[in-house]
């Protein structure tokens, strides 16, 4: 599955309907989430990929974060959850389901 743009507030709650929707009912998936398009990713997001994680790995499944950029990767760092997901460089792209919606960036 495939993310682009900024995933916060607003949009955060159309990831965790598409991830849930990507993990079934109650076989177990490997899902990887392809975050090479993803510029930022608030708490909000964090809790998101988080309740995934939780929800796939409940059914015998697995959750991982392929391609995140510098600033995600360094949030991932920060909160420690670099340690509780799993990393990839590169994702399957047999499992791109294309979920991209990019948000304007803010003038500065």
């Amino acid at each position: 599955m495939s993310v682009a743009g900024e995933i916060d507030l607003y949009t955060a709650p159309r990831l965790h309907s598409a991830l849930m929707s990507a993990l079934g009912a109650s076989t177990p998936v490997q899902l990887v989430v392809d975050m090479a398009g993803v510029e930022f990713c608030d708490s909000t997001g964090m809790n998101v990929l988080l309740s995934c994680l939780r929800r796939a790995r409940e059914r015998g499944g697995e959750l991982e974060i392929a391609a995140p950029k510098p600033a995600v990767r360094k949030i991932l760092q920060v909160t420690g959850l670099d340690s509780v997901f799993t990393l990839v460089e590169n994702a399957d792209p047999r499992g791109s389901a294309g979920l991209s919606r990019p948000k304007p960036a803010v003038p500065q």
